[in-house]
């Protein structure tokens, strides 16, 4: 008896080292075998009383007009991948879908629609998205955490910050440094 709840110990022990070292190693992959991205950044929010200091971003891609989705709607909540171009030293949002691209010659990002899509079928006569709004779309990469009690000199205002992003060929990112006044910071 006694050795069957050791062993079952031992097995709920492995079981969390292995969902640690698998998160970990996906994470690894996307930087290690994915393809430079640099985004523009707009810093947010510097502090979360739970969770320490931190830095919520927004990038240029973050917030998408609905005509990059040409005709397809797109609801809250939906994953879409948003193709990417190099525009000068940053990359843009050069068009949206909800369906993973096939090209192979394309760089795309994945994301989920947060706000700003379709919010039901009610109107007819809508196509439902308000004019002049946007689609607000995050990609897994939005925060950053800092040193503790460093969030109050945190302050990226006409630094011209930008992120170094690593994507993978489906879509996954992971955010490898951030830069202000083109010094990696921290």
């Amino acid at each position: 008896m006694q050795a069957t709840k050791q062993t079952k110990f031992i097995l709920a022990v492995a079981l969390q080292v292995l969902i640690i070292f698998a998160i970990v190693a996906f994470k690894v992959a996307v930087l290690a075998g994915g393809t430079e991205v640099i985004l523009k950044i707009e810093p947010v929010d510097p502090r979360d009383i739970l969770r320490g200091d931190y830095v919520a971003f927004r990038y240029n891609i973050s917030n998408l007009d609905p005509y990059l989705f040409g005709n397809e709607q797109v609801r809250d909540g939906d994953t879409v991948y948003v193709i990417l171009r190099r525009s000068g030293k940053y990359w843009t949002a050069q068009r949206a879908q909800k369906t993973k691209p096939t090209a192979d010659d394309q760089v795309f990002i994945k994301g989920k629609v947060v706000s700003g899509g379709l919010k039901s079928r009610s109107d007819p006569f809508s196509d439902g998205y308000f004019r002049g709004s946007s689609i607000h779309v995050v990609y897994g990469i939005e925060e950053y955490y800092i040193p503790e009690g460093s969030g109050s000199e945190f302050n990226f205002g006409g630094s011209g910050a930008f992120a170094k992003i690593s994507v993978d060929r489906n879509g996954n990112a992971a955010l490898k440094q951030i830069y202000v006044n083109g010094k990696p910071w921290p």
